[in-house]
């Protein structure tokens, strides 16, 4: 079965989406008016619940999510989010155990949030970016924000071609690997035993590490105390931590 819904554009202020085990794909497109388009067996597309409320809130919810999740029934569906190319406001996009796969959004604030599904998400561009999972991989490249958090507990963090200013990057022993297109004012790194590396065209930072076995290897990057360089901070047990000089 198949469902297809439009809303203008001028009528919604955010947009949220809460899924529980659908797939969803979220994307810019050269359209005027915001589509959400559903497919799945009868019952699961005919209970999605589309509609905006009267906060000017666009939400797309299945009737599962936060009550029960009985994905054991031959249960199956894909939404697919269609935003204007000109969107610029708040996306906030929550799943439980589906592939959350975004590209090109563009907002004041995006949030991508799931619980053991992975998260895909390229050429996104808003003043606060988050990314959060439990134990799916996260994976992103092209993003551009003040403000960049990505969050994975047993899943590992792949984060390229960033231009963030901050970034807070937290997981337990996954593995942390980010690549940064230009220079930064803080990088917060938070991890247990999953290792670290921080690949960027800085040739000079400010690091601070706090680790019970963990290391600093550095390949064309020089250390230094004073306080006006770009900072990164370090916590973990048994991390280690590479930073690669790379130039633009």
């Amino acid at each position: 079965m198949e469902r297809n819904e439009n809303f203008a554009v001028e009528k919604i202020n955010d947009l949220v989406v809460r899924l529980a085990w659908a797939q969803v794909e979220i994307f810019t497109d050269d359209i005027k008016r915001v589509q959400v388009l559903a497919a799945g067996d009868e019952n699961s597309v005919r209970d999605l619940r589309i509609a905006v409320d009267d906060n000017g809130v666009l939400e797309v919810e299945q009737p599962q999510y936060g009550i029960s999740l009985n994905i054991t029934e031959s249960h199956w569906m894909q939404v697919c989010v269609r935003l204007p190319k000109d969107w610029n406001k708040k996306i906030q996009v929550n799943t439980v155990s589906g592939l959350l796969n975004a590209r090109g959004l563009v907002g004041s604030r995006i949030a991508l949030d799931t619980v053991s599904g992975d998260v895909h998400a390229s050429h996104i561009t808003a003043t606060d970016v988050l990314f959060k999972s439990v134990s799916g991989d996260i994976h992103a490249d092209g993003v551009t924000c003040d403000y960049l958090g990505a969050r994975s507990l047993s899943g590992s963090l792949t984060l390229d071609g960033l231009n963030v200013k901050n970034g807070k990057f937290t997981t337990v022993n996954g593995e942390q690997k980010i690549r940064l297109n230009g220079s930064f004012e803080q990088m917060d790194l938070r991890t247990v035993s999953g290792d670290a590396t921080l690949q960027s065209p800085v040739e000079t930072m400010n690091v601070a590490m706090r680790s019970i076995s963990g290391r600093i290897v550095t390949q064309g990057v020089t250390l230094t105390e004073d306080a006006g360089a770009p900072s990164v901070r370090v916590t973990g047990v048994s991390a280690n931590l590479k930073l690669i000089f790379e130039k633009e």
